[in-house]
Formats: structure tokens, C-alpha cells, sequence
């Protein structure tokens, strides 16, 4: 037996309700439990402290400044030089070059 779960709803403040699963036909009710399922077996204790904290964390943050009346200091970088060079990374092309590449070489093995 699991403990209560968080929806996306509860944590962002969303009014919209769920999907309620009776009303959806039998195929969709399957999808949609397995998805549940699948999302109950990647969500760990640990994953909801951290949705928690983040949370709170921002909960605090968005009041300070309802509350701070236009009265907030932000930091503007004048030369972002760190970033002078940069060149993006294609992370999904890079997988998916490493992927062929091990494929090619265990056939040839």
C-alpha cells in the first residue's frame, strides 16, 4: 500500500480537475492505468520530498515578492563572456550516433 500521491494539479496550483478514467472508454482506461502505473514505479519518496521543496521553495519566493511592492533587485550581467564561445550540444544526435556506432560494432563482432 502507497501513501497519497501528488498530481501535477496539487503542486501547481491548477483548479482543472483530473481526468476522471470511468468516463473514458475501456482502451483509454487501460492507457491510462498503465501509465499511472508506470509513473507510481519511477516516483519515489525522494522525488516527492524534492517536488515538495522545490515547491515551498517557490511558494516563498513568488510571496516575498507579491509583497515586496516593485521594490526587487535584479541582477543584470553586463558582458555574459563566459558564454562567449559556446556552442550548443545536439544531445539527441550525439545518442543517436553512439547507438549506430554500437550497433555496427556488435555485428561485427
Amino acid at each position: 500500500m502507497s501513501g497519497p500521491r501528488m498530481n501535477v494539479s496539487q503542486m501547481n496550483g491548477n483548479s482543472r480537475r483530473t481526468t476522471n478514467i470511468n468516463r473514458l472508454p475501456p482502451q483509454q482506461q487501460q492507457q491510462q492505468q498503465q501509465q499511472q502505473q508506470q509513473f507510481d514505479k519511477h516516483t519515489t519518496s525522494q522525488h516527492e520530498e524534492l517536488i515538495r521543496y522545490i515547491h515551498d521553495s517557490w511558494s516563498k519566493v513568488s510571496q516575498e515578492l507579491d509583497r515586496s511592492n516593485g521594490n526587487t533587485t535584479y541582477y543584470n550581467e553586463q558582458e555574459p563572456h563566459h558564454l562567449k564561445n559556446f556552442k550548443p550540444f545536439d544531445l539527441q544526435a550525439y545518442w543517436g550516433r553512439r547507438i549506430v556506432q554500437m550497433q555496427s560494432q556488435s555485428q561485427h563482432s
